[in-house]
């Protein structure tokens, strides 16, 4: 394997380069794929105990779910391989009960245009020195506002079960989608990603063990965290091109939907879609202290 990490795309990148893994700055089928996600509440049912029924958790905190249209199946840990990450900025609005979004990028530097007709959702751009300094409406857009890794890969469950915790069969390494915003979760499994950086490996050159964890918050409340470990090794193979065509097809796709929406929500209206596709920023996370 050269230090490029290079395999020939139709559009003359590295792999590197189109997983958003690259140094190298890049320019940047159907829309469906199984989502990937953690339960933050265990599922409760019953059990028979010498006869007398017992409610229990069945399915618990941390257990992952793969959603395929309106089927749902639970694991207690799931093996993947990713073939593309991206950032993005996301809230929730409990107005609209809507997922508001920027555009996903290979970095959170500079204007993103956001779904609601603005730019990285009203967060301010770069690093802010003194976060006590700002106006209070500020410091909430910064609170609300979180950043999002969206990766994108091949999954399989490791102990399929369903909403009683009956095993169930499933299908092994089925396409995904996953969004990761908490810190501990990330830092973990950028470990893993930054360990195969430093062996000049590509990420989908190794399967990845994602264990679900408990965890809670002062108050007692309890939720689902990752814990990532390195898994198998993986030869590289010519259909994985495909593959990763088809990740880049959805998320130019998934993009196209939030720049619909910026254009349509845009007092006035924007220009320059094609500057912004070709030219998103490909530079390190700059974080905002608080």
């Amino acid at each position: 394997m050269s230090n490029e990490l290079a395999i020939a795309t139709e559009s003359g990148k590295s792999m590197a380069e189109l997983m958003g893994v690259s140094s190298t700055p890049t320019t940047s089928a159907t829309p469906s794929i199984s989502r990937l996600g953690m339960l933050h509440q265990p599922i409760m049912g019953e059990v028979d105990l010498n006869g007398k029924m017992i409610k229990t958790e069945v399915v618990p905190v941390g257990a992952f779910t793969l959603k395929t249209g309106d089927d749902i199946i639970y694991s207690n840990g799931v093996t993947v391989r990713v073939f593309a990450q991206r950032n993005q900025w996301q809230r929730w609005n409990s107005d609209t009960e809507e997922m508001e979004k920027s555009v996903m990028s290979n970095s959170l530097n500079g204007d993103l245009k956001d779904s609601i007709g603005g730019f990285n959702l009203g967060r301010p751009t770069g690093y802010i020195e003194d976060f006590n300094a700002l106006d209070d409406a500020t410091k909430q857009v910064i609170r609300s506002v979180k950043r999002v890794v969206v990766y994108y890969g091949t999954v399989s469950l490791d102990s399929p079960m369903n909403e009683k915790g009956e095993p169930v069969s499933a299908t092994e390494s089925v396409p995904f989608v996953f969004d990761v915003k908490n810190r501990d979760s990330l830092k973990s499994i950028n470990g893993v990603m930054n360990n195969f950086k430093k062996k000049n490996m590509l990420p989908i050159m190794s399967t990845i063990k994602l264990e679900g964890v408990e965890d809670s918050i002062p108050t007692g409340a309890k939720f689902g965290k990752i814990k990532a470990s390195t898994g198998d090794g993986v030869e590289l193979a010519s259909d994985d091109n495909d593959t990763l065509k088809d990740f880049l097809e959805l998320i130019e796709y998934s993009n196209g939907k939030i720049l619909d929406l910026h254009h349509e929500r845009a007092k006035g209206g924007t220009d320059g879609d094609e500057d912004l596709v070709e030219g998103i920023l490909n530079n390190d996370f700059v974080e905002v202290a608080e």
